[in-house]
């Protein structure tokens, strides 16, 4: 009977061990299974560069989704451990140095695109902004110009999910983001005439046209990858609506001037002075202060003296004349061309010597 209870004891203590272990066993089970859970971030600038991290934010893996991108990743071994945050920094700094944003796009600097991965863990619920702060903190540093823009999960057009997959395509809205930012222009400032979703020899591509400040812009967006495929623009032409007029700006239509001027001018009105009456008098031609409003024109007797009439045949000039010229005295004072001053007609025989 001892025996029997000895054997049941034990019994049952293998059964409770067994069940502590299995129960232990169970309960680890998920957290190991978390630990293989990863994500995926994707820069790009021209270089696009695949980022695998795990859900501490630490990389696993990097690997060049294009050629740029390869040789990038060639010079940079040193990452797996890393923080996700610090890994971008130096990846901003490699591509940099490489002079891949020495180019512009439709005159302003390229884009840095961020792209979490439909699906990936995230370390943090802010893992994607901070991300985007500290690829901005490398930028800054560098003293580079370009935007930051990110694709998160919420920017996936769940139009085109299937089969229990996410889309792999961004929204329209996203790409106009991306077209705007790139653009460097103010969405409150763009208008989109066209938006057009299309495949180009395959390649799924947001056709956008959009006008800003005078300009109009035509821009192609990879509707997987958010990359800037197609950018330009022009510029047209803009009438400027006029000013109203204020104190500070000069009226160049309002030629009314002086003190009483009432904003019109009155083109008619050419009666100028003081004592103007608005009326201009043109057959009023007598002038000066003595003026009784009758020019005489038959009044030809000018001077202090005059009587009203004029002697045209007093040709008699001069202080001592007596009212009758004489034409025929030429001696107009003393000349004295003989008095032997001048010896016109004196030489040494008396003779000019002309008939010699």
């Amino acid at each position: 009977m001892n025996m029997r209870k000895k054997l049941f004891a034990t019994a049952s203590f293998l059964a409770i061990a067994s069940a502590v272990l299995l129960s232990g066993c169970s309960a680890s089970a998920p957290e190991s299974m978390a630990l293989k859970e990863t994500g995926t971030l994707t820069l790009s600038v021209n270089p696009e560069i695949q980022i695998e991290y795990n859900q501490d934010g630490k990389v696993t893996a990097l690997a060049g989704r294009n050629e740029d991108g390869k040789g990038i990743v060639d010079v940079y071994p040193d990452y797996i451990g890393k923080d996700c945050d610090d890994v971008l920094k130096d990846l901003i700094v490699e591509i940099n140095e490489a002079g891949f944003f020495v180019d512009d796009v439709d005159g302003n600097k390229k884009n840095i695109v961020l792209q979490l991965e439909p699906g990936s863990v995230l370390p943090s619920d802010d893992f994607l902004a901070n991300m985007s702060a500290s690829t901005q903190e490398a930028v800054k540093g560098l003293n580079l110009a370009s935007d930051i823009v990110t694709i998160g999960d919420d920017d996936y057009d769940p139009a085109y999910a299937k089969d229990g997959k996410p889309s792999p395509y961004i929204t329209l809205e996203k790409a106009q983001e991306i077209a705007l930012t790139q653009a460097n222009v103010n969405a409150a400032d763009a208008v989109f005439e066209d938006k057009e979703f299309d495949h180009d020899d395959g390649t799924p591509i947001f056709e956008l046209e959009f006008s800003a400040n005078g300009n109009e812009y035509e821009y192609d967006i990879h509707a997987v990858t958010g990359d800037v495929v197609k950018a330009e623009h022009r510029t047209v032409s803009v009438q400027s609506e006029p000013q109203a007029p204020s104190g500070d700006v000069a009226n160049y239509n309002d030629t009314d001037y002086g003190p009483n001027n009432d904003g019109v001018t009155n083109y008619d009105d050419t009666d100028y002075g003081p004592n103007n009456d608005g009326v201009t008098n043109y057959d009023d031609t007598d002038y000066g202060p003595n003026n009784d409003g009758v020019t005489n024109y038959d009044d030809t007797d000018y001077g202090p003296n005059n009587d009203g009439v004029t002697n045209y045949d007093d040709t008699d000039y001069g202080p001592n004349n007596d009212g009758v010229t004489d034409y025929s005295d030429t001696n107009y004072g003393n000349t004295n061309y003989d008095d032997g001053g001048s010896n016109y007609s004196d030489s040494d025989d008396g003779d000019s010597g002309y008939d010699d």
